[in-house]
């Protein structure tokens, strides 16, 4: 006997003059794993509504906004539980200049833009499942660098304690980037749903962190490893519903974290 898994969200919002986001309901075959699980998904999320790159701005004023305060930022590479280094106003400190950390606020593509070929017209380039308001200076910081645990000496810090430099994973050669422990899990997350969703994409991308239509060995490993770490967080489940109503697919990764282990395995 088969065993579906059944996700069912109903909520109400204000969207482009909208009342309210429809009702959402799909089945998951759970008896699939592997390859076939992430083909069945990738039929039930790739078809979205596609943003123009300028939505970005006002749709984090929706997605990103501190816990009560709605003009400010949340800003996963500076927010700091105990005192924030600095705190942005949507639409006034957009970017812009910068010349220092604290400037301006940017839109950063937590899997970089350049890895498949730079072109903003492309949908991935404006699906906010991976995309993020975070502050200019860091996000030129990080740049194009795949994420993996950083060692700290001879490291660069941004002000919450992300980091840039070698991998304390000596076989990994080059610069790496680290975001805080709070937000790992939420980027890994990004990252499964992007290979899902743009399935039928991914072999021709281009990035260190891929190999053929998937993942490299270590990418996935420390991808795993933040996943099963940083569990899902009342932020990440309220930003998906948000984002669910914009775009109208969602991550499952998300509603179900389970999934993650159905298509994935530790190598």
């Amino acid at each position: 006997m088969r065993i579906y898994f059944f996700i069912g969200v109903l909520f109400s919002v204000t969207l482009y003059g909208c009342s309210s986001a429809p009702v959402v309901g799909n089945t998951v075959d759970t008896q699939q794993q592997g390859e076939s699980l992430r083909k069945q998904l990738f039929d039930k999320i790739s078809k979205h509504k596609v943003l123009s790159y300028k939505d970005l701005w006002k749709t984090f004023k929706k997605t990103d906004a501190l816990p009560n305060k709605p003009n400010k930022v949340f800003d996963i590479y500076s927010y700091k539980k105990n005192k924030l280094p600095y705190v942005y106003e949507f639409f006034v400190n957009q970017c812009g200049h910068y010349k220092k950390e604290g400037d301006c606020y940017n839109r950063e593509h937590s899997f970089p833009k350049a890895w498949w070929g730079d072109d903003l017209g492309k949908p991935m380039a404006k699906d906010l499942y991976h995309i993020y308001p975070v502050d200019g200076y860091v996000n030129n910081m990080r740049a194009s660098y795949p994420y993996a645990e950083v060692d700290p000496k001879g490291a660069k810090f941004s002000l919450n304690g992300s980091k840039l430099g070698k991998a304390k994973d000596k076989s990994l050669k080059g610069k790496y980037f680290e975001p805080v422990d709070e937000f790992k899990g939420d980027l890994a997350r990004g990252y499964f749903y992007l290979l899902t969703a743009y399935y039928d994409r991914v072999q021709n991308w281009s990035s260190p962190i891929l190999k053929g239509n998937n993942f490299t060995p270590w990418a996935q490993k420390i991808l795993l490893r933040w996943h099963k770490n940083d569990p899902v967080s009342d932020k990440e489940r309220k930003r998906n519903k948000q984002i669910m109503a914009i775009q109208g697919n969602y991550n499952p990764f998300i509603v179900n974290p389970k999934l993650v282990g159905k298509i994935w395995k530790d190598k």
